[in-house]
């Protein structure tokens, strides 16, 4: 892991420095990039762009949940749960109101356009039947969409898998599904058909927290087994692309010179190459606006900005926006003001409700009563409560400069949390003087891996 992450901060650098003494490329004002559909190597893109989650109606709309138990002929002593994906949810509430399960207030509540879903065909639903007897738990999915699990594959887990579903063995040798969806967009259907795992998962992060135990034992996660994957080629470097999502409105895209390795397990080092739609990019002291993906996602479309400027990011090698911080004492802080007194400073993004961000409390103590006099170490709580991370603060002597991003306020997201793009916890995120990333990783080894790029400084 160390040699990993050494070389690609070097490899960065050196791309860096490689493409600013170079002349401009003649590159075209528009860089179009074939896709095309892989199922492997495994890249790690990040669950919320890598998974879905899978659950009953059984508490939202009781009535249709009914209606689907009675269209498979499934009655209520036969223990068996019916757990649904629905691929349009737009589409899903309009068919709703159409057929009487929400009434005319609560479909105008959720905001959905019926002169838009009027055009759109139905969408296609995922069902799952889920069913608990003895020490097991069975999975069958309706993947060929035809409403009946009887030509279908039943999987059995053991009954206390979903607490965890951490057996990656398990995970690995599940069957791989067929899983179809369209995208809607300007008037134009595109069906994919995708390669994905389906398994259990009581507490998978997004998942909200009922009493109600059919809903429980009804959670399931899709993965996706294969992502869009290109190549893009400038007079001085290559680059390798891939991009995951369901949406097209939602999709992660990862653009990384081929000199370097995605890493199958960390989406937190892909992330140093994660751009969205509109982001800006540099290749070849050119700047490119990643402008839009063609529907049927056939095609990545890069527009040329014949404006030079400077781009802010959250990669490493990328210098960081300013932003203003609130401290414990309820002050406003400029960001650049405190960073500017040392040679270099440590970003760390943790929460009181992060454990993994404890367990690091002891390790941060001990490394800044070490390295306070050159570097600045700056703690960022997203979290609920102002006083409890203020008690907690001082409570456990964490004497250095501490601020608070408030986890029950989107706009909170707008600041530093969304510029760095801060998507698990703890991350740590080493800058220099100069405000530009030298490193950014999330887990245990982040501190030590900090301590020997200092060594190399």
């Amino acid at each position: 892991m160390k040699c990993f992450t050494y070389s690609f901060i070097f490899a960065i650098l050196l791309i860096g420095c490689d493409q600013k003494n170079k002349a401009s490329t003649k590159l075209s004002d528009n860089l179009i990039i074939d896709l095309t559909l892989k199922s492997t190597p495994k890249i790690s893109f990040g669950y919320l762009h890598e998974s879905r989650r899978i659950s009953s109606f059984n508490e939202k709309l009781p009535k249709y949940y009914q209606s689907q138990l009675e269209l498979l002929s499934i009655k209520d002593n036969d223990s068996v749960i019916i757990s649904t994906l629905n691929t349009d949810y737009r589409q899903f509430y309009y068919q709703m109101y159409k057929k009487g399960f929400i009434n005319k207030d609560q479909f105008l509540g959720k905001g959905i356009d019926s002169l838009v879903e009027v055009n759109k065909p139905n969408q296609i639903q995922l069902l799952a039947s889920i069913k608990f007897q003895g020490e097991t738990q069975t999975l069958i999915i309706d993947d060929n969409n035809n409403g009946d699990f009887s030509d279908d594959k039943v999987v059995t887990f053991d009954k206390d898998f979903r607490i965890d579903a951490n057996d990656s063995l398990k995970i690995k040798s599940l069957p791989i599904l067929n899983f179809e969806y369209w995208n809607y967009k300007d008037s134009q259907i595109d069906t994919f058909k995708r390669k994905v795992i389906v398994y259990p998962s009581l507490n998978y992060f997004t998942f909200s927290s009922t009493e109600n135990e059919v809903l429980k034992k009804s959670r399931l996660v899709l993965h996706l087994m294969d992502y869009w994957s290109g190549s893009l080629e400038t007079e001085n470097q290559k680059y390798d692309v891939a991009i995951q999502g369901l949406k097209n409105s939602y999709l992660k895209i990862l653009i990384k010179p081929d000199s370097l390795n995605f890493s199958p397990k960390s989406y937190v080092f892909n992330n140093n190459f994660s751009y969205q739609i509109k982001d800006s990019i540099e290749l070849d002291n050119k700047i490119y606006v990643i402008d839009s993906i063609t529907n049927d996602v056939s095609k990545l479309i890069l527009k040329y900005i014949p404006l030079k400027k400077n781009i802010y990011g959250f990669r490493t090698g990328q210098k960081i926006q300013n932003v203003v911080l609130n401290d414990l004492s309820g002050n406003k802080i400029n960001l650049f003001e405190i960073t500017k007194n040392k040679s270099f400073t440590i970003l760390d993004f943790w929460g009181t409700w992060c454990k993994p961000c404890i367990e690091e409390i002891p390790k941060l103590k001990k490394f800044y009563k070490t390295y306070s006099k050159d570097i600045n170490l700056v703690s960022i709580a997203f979290d609920k409560d102002f006083e409890k991370v203020k008690n907690y603060t001082v409570s456990n002597a964490m004497n250095w400069q501490h601020f608070f991003a408030d986890r029950l306020n989107r706009s909170s997201r707008g600041g530093i949390m969304n510029n760095l793009h801060i998507e698990e916890f703890p991350t740590l995120i080493l800058l220099d003087a100069n405000q530009k990333i030298i490193y950014r990783a999330s887990g245990s080894e982040s501190l030590d891996e900090i301590k020997e790029i200092l060594k190399l400084k």
